[in-house]
């Protein structure tokens, strides 16, 4: 039988096998016949020390097989491996003396090192990100951060616990290769061929096996992962669908369009490169990475733009003037040991009344509003709910006004509460929610003073208010806030004032900025008072 028939028959006989080892396995027995011929045997005499192709194919499928079935149950002999490589480990320190223990060691750390160093670009991706979705608001914001954190957390735990396994795996339990040699007898000579191959697999095995282990868990984890991305880019698409809506309408914030789309895109490739690692299906390098830089440039672009925007945009902390509030009333009796419990933002007095009347006034833009007031001995709870909430056509059309006019209001949707009643009962109420609230486990509304030097007063785009730049003693920053009109225009630049803030939280900020943004001012008082005299609250003097 010729050489080329030889292998064509043995080659047919291997179709099942897998393709590479097959090309593998015909290429090997064409070199045996080869080198045979070399030491003068004939064509004819060489391929027949081989036998029957047909039969020596099978018997190959044969062994193939239980190979194959060996390495389908890499978990239920994962225990057995650990060991194994464990008692490597310790074969292979035994060994050692201790200059080349302490260089093992110092290797180790090396490595350590190197993954350390990788987590650097990561820890900047996720203070990146963080920058880039405090652009959303609360609690958008938050939960794509969350999203992006967990990505990239979880990446690098891969990746460490990857490259940890193939070094440690190629550096201290690889062997050295053999060479191989071709022998007299081609069936003891296939078979030490393959010995000399098993054992040169063998030091990868333990690696390998931990690593399909390792593989087998990522899979089912990634499955979890891709339940949560495909949530992501459903909200995502939401969102971008509401970004086309308002550009339809002319809201002009390109940047953060970019910015949305951008990480749309993010978010697709990172559910593709998942889903193909799940099914087994190879990405492609180049098309993977070129869609990477598109949408990191599209990020960046996005970004810088929206910067620009976000700078030209006036936040105001209330609503627009041209909303009407709507009112509920709740009628309440006075004891002289009645504490009312709630943020009461004002008092009316009116002498004529005996009992305390509690309006609850609200927006009723996107809500539908209702008084909850419980009763508990002397105490009466200021309570209310909210039965629905839903951003109804004259909000949207209210929001979408004043994001073309580059304007964000604060809709809030807590009612402010106001007590009417005589004057001895407010007094009576005050006196009674001073003494409840003075200690540090309660809190309710109060006030705070704080001094600042006026250093500049100008316009604003919004006709009700004024831009203001303070200082405060021993501080060398400057701050720009806003203020009311009414009291911005009387300022004093160089004058020092006492701005008086109603609060409702259990904590003073010492940050300009925050202070004025997380409270409301009340009064501004010029002062004479200087350095260290001048007032400088840091917990509420006045409680409502």
């Amino acid at each position: 039988m010729k050489k080329i028939t030889f292998l064509r028959k043995l080659k047919k006989t291997l179709e099942v096998m897998d393709a590479i080892e097959a090309e593998e396995i015909v290429n090997e027995y064409k070199e045996y016949i080869e080198a045979k011929m070399k030491k003068g045997i004939s064509e004819e005499e060489a391929v027949a020390t081989f036998g029957d192709p047909v039969e020596l194919g099978e018997e190959l499928l044969r062994s193939y097989r239980k190979k194959i079935q060996k390495r389908a149950d890499p978990i239920g002999d994962f225990t057995k491996k650990i060991m194994d490589t464990i008692d490597k480990i310790i074969q292979e320190i035994s060994q050692k003396n201790a200059t080349e223990i302490a260089q093992f060691v110092g290797e180790l750390i090396v490595i350590l090192l190197i993954i350390a160093i990788c987590r650097l670009p990561v820890s900047f991706l996720i203070d990146l990100g963080k920058e880039i979705f405090n652009i959303l608001s609360n609690p958008l914001n938050r939960i794509f951060y969350l999203i992006w954190r967990f990505v990239l957390e979880f990446s690098y735990v891969i990746f460490s616990i990857l490259v940890f396994v193939r070094i440690f795996d190629y550096r201290f339990l690889n062997e050295k290769k053999e060479k191989t040699t071709l022998k007299e007898n081609p069936v003891k000579e296939r078979k030490e061929i393959k010995e000399r191959k098993e054992e040169k697999r063998k030091s990868y095995y333990v690696g390998e096996s931990i690593i399909k282990v390792l593989v087998f868990l990522l899979k089912l984890f990634s499955i979890f992962i891709l339940f949560g991305v495909s949530c992501y880019l459903i909200g995502m698409g939401v969102v971008l669908a509401i970004c086309v809506y308002l550009l339809i309408q002319g809201v002009t914030y390109y940047g953060i369009y970019i910015v949305m789309l951008s990480l749309f895109l993010l978010g697709t490739i990172f559910f593709s490169v998942l889903f193909n690692f799940v099914i087994d299906k190879k990405n492609n390098g180049i098309h993977l990475f070129v869609h990477i830089m598109l949408a990191i440039f599209l990020l960046g672009v996005g970004v810088v733009l929206a910067t620009f925007e976000v700078s030209e945009t006036e936040f105001i902390n209330g609503v627009p003037n041209d909303l009407n509030t709507e009112t509920l009333t709740e009628e309440l009796t006075m004891t002289k040991d009645t504490v009312f419990i709630g943020n009461i933002a004002h008092y009316n007095v009116d002498n004529s009344l005996n009992i305390i009347k509690v309006d609850y006034e609200y927006y009723p833009i996107g809500t539908t509003m209702s008084t909850a007031v419980r009763k508990d001995g002397n105490f009466v709870y200021l309570r209310w709910n909210l039965k629905k909430i839903h951003v109804g056509t004259e909000l949207l059309k209210h929001m979408i006004h004043d994001l073309k006019e580059k304007k964000v209001y604060n809709y809030n949707i807590e009612p402010t509460i106001i007590i009417t009643a005589s004057e001895d009962n407010i007094a009576r109420i005050k006196k009674n929610r001073q003494k409840y609230y003075a200690n540090e486990t309660n809190y309710s509304s109060c006030e705070f003073v704080r001094t600042y030097q006026v250093e500049m007063v100008k316009d604003s785009k919004n006709e009700n208010e004024m831009s203001v730049v303070l200082s405060e003693y021993l501080e060398d920053d400057l701050t720009t806030i806003h203020l009311k009109r009414e009291w911005a225009e009387d300022l004093e630049v160089g004058s020092s004032y006492e701005f008086t803030f109603r609060t409702f939280q259990p904590y003073i900020d010492t940050d300009i900025d925050s202070i004025f943004e997380e409270n409301e001012v009340i009064q501004v008082k010029k002062t004479d008072k200087v350095g260290m005299e001048q007032r400088k609250d840091s917990s509420c003097t006045i409680f409502y």
